[in-house]
Parts: C-alpha cells; sequence; structure tokens
C-alpha cells in the first residue's frame, strides 16, 4: 500500500469514528439521558411513585446486559474517543471571541464535566444498587441533602443538557442534514429549545428531592 493510499485509509477511518462519535452521543446516549430524567421527574408525585418506577425499570428482563450493551458501552465509547477529540483540538475563543468559536470550547468543556458527573453519579448509585433499592427515594433524598452534591448535579445536569443541545446542532451540520445559514440558524433555535425542555425535566427531577 502506498503512502498516500494508507494516509487516505487513516483519513477514512478518522471519518467514520467522529461520525460514530457524533451519532452515539444522541442514540443512545442522548435519549438515555431524556428518559432518564423523565424517569426521574416521577418523584414530584411522591415518593412510592418514585420508587415503583425505580423498581419496574430494574424489573425489566435482561437489564443489566441493556444498560452494559445499550449504555455503558456507549458512553465510554464517547467518551474515549470525545477525550480524544479534546486534545488533538485548538480552541481560539480567547482569540477570536466568536459565538461559533465559544460553543466550540464550551463542547469541550461540559463534556469533560458531564464526564466526571456520571461517573459520580454511577459511583453514588448504581455502584450500590442493592443497597439504593432498599428505598430509592430516601436514598437520593439524603444525598442530594448535601448542598455541595445539589450544586454538583445542578452543574453536571446543566453541562449534559448543554451538550446534548449543543451536539445535536453539530451532528445536523456534520451529517449534512443543515447547509445553508438559514436552515443552521433554525436547527438551533429547534437545539435551544430542545435544551430548555430537557433542562426543565432536569430541575423537576432535582428539586422534587428537596
Amino acid at each position: 500500500m502506498s503512502a498516500t493510499a494508507a494516509a487516505t485509509a487513516v483519513d477514512r477511518r478518522a471519518w467514520w469514528l467522529r461520525k460514530a462519535h457524533s451519532l452515539s452521543g444522541l442514540i443512545p446516549v442522548g435519549a438515555f439521558m431524556c428518559f432518564h430524567l423523565f424517569e426521574n421527574a416521577s418523584a414530584a408525585n411522591g415518593a412510592e411513585a418514585f420508587d415503583e418506577t425505580v423498581r419496574h425499570i430494574n424489573s425489566m428482563p435482561f437489564v443489566k446486559a441493556l444498560e452494559v450493551v445499550g449504555i455503558w458501552i456507549p458512553i465510554l465509547f464517547h467518551a474515549i474517543l470525545g477525550f480524544v477529540i479534546i486534545m488533538e483540538g485548538k480552541s481560539n475563543a480567547l482569540s477570536y471571541p466568536y459565538g461559533r468559536n465559544w460553543l466550540y470550547w464550551l463542547q469541550r468543556a461540559t463534556g469533560v464535566i458531564a464526564f466526571v458527573f456520571i461517573v459520580f453519579h454511577f459511583t453514588q448509585f448504581r455502584a450500590r444498587k442493592d443497597e439504593f433499592m432498599g428505598s430509592p427515594y430516601e436514598d437520593v433524598r439524603s444525598a442530594l441533602a448535601s448542598d455541595w452534591v445539589f450544586a454538583f448535579y445542578l452543574l453536571g445536569i446543566a453541562a449534559c443538557v448543554f451538550h446534548l443541545a449543543n451536539g445535536l446542532a453539530g451532528f445536523l451540520f456534520s451529517w449534512g442534514l443543515t447547509v445553508g445559514p438559514r436552515s443552521k440558524r433554525l436547527a438551533g433555535w429547534a437545539c435551544t429549545g430542545l435544551g430548555v425542555a430537557v433542562m426543565a425535566l432536569g430541575l423537576r427531577a432535582l428539586l422534587a428531592f428537596r
């Protein structure tokens, strides 16, 4: 294989990895986040409603396999490749403080915050599933009683929501679905609306435990 052909193969592989990275951020990672917040928002209907929702989800057949294959592997893939992209990229938001440059920087910053938050959330609850399943609502309420934990959850959810909404706008552009200025502008407003709606759902879930 010639050097040119090898370089072309590497570029093609990198292109497909970028495509897979953007897609995995939406399906299944982004979709799961929205579902998870919707699930947690059931706490607004009281402790019994939330506990029943959690128990119903965990009684689904093959739930562990679904979590590993449909959630944790995609999250790890998206996170690892995301860190590679961050290391390879260069932010020029300070030199050229345009909106698109700031969005580029914020997408990467929120990705790091979101990953740290997901690890923290996993170790708090999912890693101790048996203990947590005793009284899910009380366990979450007790954890969020700490002001710093509550503030971190607020920051973490906000980072995840921004990363999803802004990532969706980038996905639509990179996949050739929004090409012209008007379509990009409309997609931007639609993604902003989605972000506001998902953040409202996250706040509903958070405040239900306070």
